[in-house]
């Protein structure tokens, strides 16, 4: 039996603080994960729980407030966090690019969509002239679905929709071809009808994209609809991880069991339902199961400190003292 491949980026023990009023906050608390070659990871959690600081992690683009930043992000072997600033810059728009939550404010006003792409490109390809960089933007722009790409070259971000710019941004993503694609929340700042447009391109780059894709959404039906692998994150911990459809179909841990009875149900009946209580804070040490305070599932054992990241199934884990127990 051949070897399963091996994974293109491993995340091991990576823990992150920075500096509050408050006193320092605990926003990573020593993550464990595995992206794919050619796979597409799917990360969903409350607000606050760490989604956005994983991607900016992979990317090394941190706030000046933080204080540690430990741990090991081996992509294809090379530990991203050991690379000093200048040949981390090397690895971002060519082997690493994302596609930021609003385009609006990740698109330069002052230039337009051809001045956007073909400084993108050129940086990946030093060689390439103006005028083939030019036409390498059309082409792209024309893959992701904007009509008359020609003309979109000259226009500035404040002449397109919201769907436009974002498509934009993802064109700007997908035309260095890198190896990791990190998409964060895309579609959260679009209406619901040019949600579906991005969902269906998403779709799509599943068939034409042959790198592996790190997927940060709150829409569950989204993440199972887009997405291989599931990681479920709460209070800066990951508490389940595994195949999307296993995952949402037999949760392991009951945070997962509660964000997916909170989805909104198309012509549902009744209350919508809630996690009660709040979110943790980042600032208090992390002396019990971090989900304990308002798992309806908590016992003695739950309060003598977080559960480790234990295996759950085939190609699942679950960080939960009672998983076997009260989630079969």
């Amino acid at each position: 039996m051949a070897e399963p491949a091996k994974p293109l980026v491993e995340i091991r023990n990576l823990v992150l603080d920075a500096a509050t009023e408050r006193g320092e906050a605990h926003v990573l608390r020593g993550l464990d994960l595995d992206i794919g070659r050619g796979r597409i990871l799917g990360v969903v959690g409350e607000s606050g729980s760490g989604k956005s600081t994983l991607a900016s992690c992979l990317l090394r683009l941190l706030a000046g407030n933080v204080t540690r930043l430990t741990g090991e992000i081996r992509f294809d072997g090379t530990d991203l966090l050991q690379l000093g600033p200048a040949a981390m810059r090397d690895w971002r728009g060519r082997r690493i690019a994302m596609i930021f939550q609003d385009p609006m404010t990740a698109l330069n006003p002052l230039f337009t969509v051809g001045s956007h792409l073909t400084d993108v490109v050129r940086r990946r390809y030093p060689k390439l002239s103006r005028r083939a960089a030019l036409a390498k933007g059309e082409d792209m722009l024309t893959r992701v679905g904007i009509p008359d790409a020609h003309l979109r070259l000259a226009a500035y971000p404040h002449q397109l929709s919201g769907g436009m710019r974002q498509r934009v941004m993802i064109a700007m993503a997908l035309i260095v071809e890198p190896d990791l694609l990190i998409a964060d929340e895309p579609t959260t700042a679009l209406d619901a009808t040019i949600e579906a447009q991005i969902v269906a391109l998403f779709d799509g780059l599943r068939r034409d994209f042959s790198g592996s894709i790190l997927f940060i959404s709150h829409h569950l039906g989204l993440v199972a609809e887009l997405c291989d692998d599931l990681c479920v994150m709460y209070g800066g911990c990951i508490v389940e991880t595994g195949p999307v459809a296993a995952v949402l179909s037999r949760p392991r841990h009951p945070y997962t069991r509660a964000l997916l009875d909170c989805e909104i149900v198309v012509d549902g009946e009744g209350r919508l339902a809630s996690i009660p209580g709040d979110v943790p804070d980042p600032v208090a040490p992390l002396d019990a199961c971090i989900f304990a305070p308002r798992c309806a599932h908590a016992a003695a054992i739950c309060l003598t400190g977080m559960p480790p990241l234990d295996p759950a199934g085939e190609g699942r884990r679950a960080a939960c003292f009672r998983s076997a127990e009260v989630m079969a």
